[in-house]
């Protein structure tokens, strides 16, 4: 499948990343602010997307991972917030339809909060701030995550997944696409909003 814009072909079938585990895996390398995430992606973690044998299914909709509506994604932000401190800076689709969503405050402070597709909230955790941490330059409001969505959505047809604040200051915003036949493009976007990158998420 070919994809529009930056003239970038991109090709296979996506990995494991919507686990349910709390060590936020992620649809995006741009997540950076995150440190370390590890090279867990074990063969054994695919979920639904494999068949009975174990074989992974190829095409097909993508059903209950990600959204195509901004309106659905600023919801989750909102009750996000509405139970922890703090700016959003990170949303990422689960494999069971929820979300995790990160917020920092300020000072720093970060929490995970766990958002169900009926808008339920739960916190999954909360690190206080360390001595030299500072609160984030840019956050996921309502009017930078329909601007990301748009953008990411005009680029590559399919669900995000992934929505994400760093500090590259070419590319400050990441955002992942979960295609029809199955495919996850990880998008960079600058500060204007134009699709600066797009690539295959390995």
């Amino acid at each position: 499948m070919v994809l529009a814009g930056g003239g970038v072909a991109i090709g296979a079938a996506i990995g494991d990343d919507f686990g349910d585990d709390d060590d936020r895996p992620s649809m995006s390398d741009g997540q950076r602010h995150d440190g370390d995430r590890g090279d867990d992606r074990g063969q054994d973690d695919r979920g639904d997307d494999r068949s009975d044998d174990g074989a992974p299914q190829q095409g097909g909709p993508v059903t209950g991972i990600g959204s195509d509506s901004a309106d659905e994604i600023v919801e989750i932000a909102d009750a996000a917030r509405g139970a922890a401190d703090g700016e959003v800076t990170s949303i990422d689709a689960k494999r069971d339809g929820s979300w995790e969503v990160t917020l920092e405050t300020a000072s720093g402070d970060e929490s995970e909060v766990r958002v169900t597709a009926d808008l339920a909230t739960s916190i999954v955790s909360t690190d206080a701030a360390d001595g030299d941490d500072t609160g984030p330059s840019l956050t996921l409001d309502e009017a930078t995550i329909r601007s990301l969505v748009a953008a990411a959505l005009d680029e590559a047809e399919g669900r995000i997944t992934d929505l994400d604040v760093d500090d590259d200051s070419v590319s400050p915003y990441d955002v992942s696409v979960l295609t029809s036949d199955n495919r996850s493009i990880d998008i960079d976007v600058d500060s204007a909003f134009a699709v600066v990158g797009t690539d295959l998420d390995d």
